[in-house]
């Protein structure tokens, strides 16, 4: 079901964010209206897409229509992203990624700058988990080696800098639909974080802990039957919320894609 209107409302009872949606006769959003509190316009953005479906392009308007920004996709015929550009007010370019297919596991990851002058550049071999470095004078400075379970799930990421010498690893851990991710920096626990999904793959439980085990920030989300989030309840430490938000949504009568 297509979203109509979205209102969260926080513990204190005021709209911390009110949005109403448009949507095409394909049913792709076209179109979405940010409102203060006081039901004033605050921003609009303006959504475009390809014959495929692929959004190619958000537009984003203050309150008085001027022009503040853009982001703008491309897709080859795999409908693979290819490039993802950001605009500024002035409709410069502000960042410039592609995304270039050598065959089916070797990818090559660039980053411009708003001349198109490659300033870093990533090259991923998907068959051996591993990924290489180079900075915009073209020398290798990092690599990453990843190592997958049978369900090609990430469990272990290490990043090597050119002397060979690990800087930092990842470690994954996958407990019924927990998923734990553990980032050792300088061969010390920087964080954990716990990400609990519903049989959905929605998300309804995340907390980050210190290296010492104490949460520093917690969420749960509670969905409707439609997958969507309808309360949000989070904080520091576990089982006392900073904040309780409730979002209203009205639908659309019909069914639509999202």
């Amino acid at each position: 079901m297509n979203i109509k209107s979205r209102k969260i409302i926080g513990g204190n009872g005021k709209v911390r964010e009110h949005i109403i949606n448009e949507f095409n006769l394909n049913g792709l959003k076209e179109k979405t209206v940010f409102f203060e509190e006081s039901g004033e316009i605050r921003y609009t953005v303006l959504f475009d897409y390809d014959p495929n479906g692929n959004c190619i392009s958000e537009k984003q308007y203050d309150s008085e229509n001027n022009f503040v920004g853009s982001l703008e996709w491309k897709f080859d015929k795999l409908n693979r992203q290819i490039e993802q550009i950001e605009r500024t007010a002035e409709n410069e370019i502000w960042d410039w990624y592609e995304n270039q297919y050598l065959d089916d596991k070797t990818v090559i990851y660039l980053a411009k700058d708003k001349n198109g002058i490659v300033q870093h550049k990533t090259i991923e071999d998907k068959d051996s988990g591993v990924q290489k470095r180079y900075d915009s004078d073209g020398n290798f400075y990092s690599k990453i080696v990843s190592k997958y379970d049978q369900n090609k799930r990430v469990i272990n990421r290490k990043t090597f800098d050119n002397n060979g010498q690990v800087t930092q690893e990842d470690i994954y851990e996958y407990l019924d639909n927990t998923e734990k991710w553990t980032l050792i920096f300088e061969n010390k626990i920087a964080k954990v974080e716990e990400r609990t999904k519903d049989n959905n793959g929605n998300d309804i439980f995340y907390v980050r802990k210190d290296d010492k085990g104490n949460s520093t920030e917690y969420v749960k989300w509670t969905y409707d039957d439609f997958g969507n989030a309808i309360k949000v309840e989070n904080g520091i430490e576990l089982g006392k919320p900073t904040n309780i938000s409730e979002i209203k949504i009205e639908y659309l009568n019909k069914n639509n894609v999202c």
